[in-house]
């Protein structure tokens, strides 16, 4: 079309159509990757949540047809966005170099800070100019910004910033995490749920309990040979920045076990051995949350030890839920 001498209005119908019929798929998930940024901070993680439900919701505005809707929606969420992550809005007249990297092609030189020059545009006087401003989306200047065009520019700006934003938002997450551990060091208060106020290394050390729980359930459940225990406690917590060294681990005939005690004092402890039940395949797991550390396996004696089979967990066990 390009070739053809096209105008900028007839190729931006020809890539809306693209994007709307062969490409929907993209278009309808532009915000999903949003969700997986930022594990270090659940609070932080939640804002992005209630982002990405906002910014889906004006998705569904756009496939209906409202326009009018889904538009400013999202113009508001990547305004929000960018201050949290940057300092500054994506629509301001600041920097380019928040926005310029060398891995990303949304962060070329010719991709992000052009894109924001055209929706950074000044719109006066009000009027009906069909631009996709924020300036006059927002400020009411553009009375004739709802069109699936701009509708679909704006989805694909969200697409381009999830691509380009994630490490971004994981430092910004782990800062968060890192000033909330400052604040609440040394706290011997619980929650309304009994867990921890004083939860330094909790969110580490269940995502390091999941993982090494699925790589034991693999082995088991999969026939793969003798679990190495030693070896993949070393390599999960290693993953997930613990010192494998603060662990205890043991083992014996029938199944192992290990525990940590966090710099706030309480040990959460985990034993697994395979399945001796007849109702399900995955193995027999147990779990310790006690200010104690284990003495023995649970299939010794129990005590202290509570075991997978039986809901709610302990308070600590439980996780942070993001919604």
């Amino acid at each position: 079309m390009v070739e053809q001498n096209a105008t900028n209005a007839e190729l931006d119908e020809a890539l809306t159509e693209v994007w709307n019929n062969e490409n929907a798929i993209w278009l309808r998930h532009a915000a999903t990757p949003i969700r997986r940024w930022s594990n270090s901070h659940y609070p932080f993680k939640q804002t992005l949540w209630d982002r990405v439900t906002l910014i889906e919701k004006a998705i569904e505005h756009h496939f209906t047809g409202a326009y009018e809707a889904s538009i400013p929606i999202i113009l508001t969420q990547i305004d929000g966005l960018s201050r949290d992550l940057t300092e500054q809005s994506f629509f301001s007249k600041g920097s380019n170099a928040p926005y310029l990297d060398d891995k990303t092609i949304a962060g070329m030189e010719t991709n992000l800070p052009v894109v924001r020059a055209l929706f950074s545009e000044d719109v006066r006087p009000t009027g009906s100019y069909g631009k996709v401003s924020r300036h006059g989306v927002l400020h009411g200047r553009d009375l004739g910004y709802a069109t699936r065009v701009n509708s679909t520019k704006t989805i694909v700006l969200v697409a381009a910033l999830a691509e380009y934003l994630p490490k971004i938002a994981d430092d910004t997450g782990a800062q968060l995490r890192r000033a909330h551990e400052e604040s609440i060091a040394g706290s011997t208060e619980v929650d309304e749920l009994g867990r921890l106020v004083d939860d330094r290394h909790v969110p580490e050390l269940l995502r390091f309990a999941y993982d090494l729980d699925t790589e034991y359930m693999n082995t088991v459940l999969l026939n793969l040979g003798a679990f190495d225990a030693p070896r993949q406690l070393a390599a999960v917590a290693s993953k997930h920045r613990l010192d494998p060294a603060e662990f205890t681990l043991e083992m014996d005939e029938t199944g192992w076990r290990w525990h940590y005690t966090l710099p706030a004092g309480q040990t959460l402890g985990y034993a697994a051995r395979p399945s001796t039940s007849t109702e399900r395949r995955h193995p027999d797991v147990w779990r310790w949350d006690a200010p104690l550390t284990p003495s023995t396996f649970p299939w010794v004696n129990a005590a202290g030890w509570r075991s997978d089979d039986e809901f709610p967990r302990s308070p600590n066990w439980e996780p942070k839920l993001v919604i």
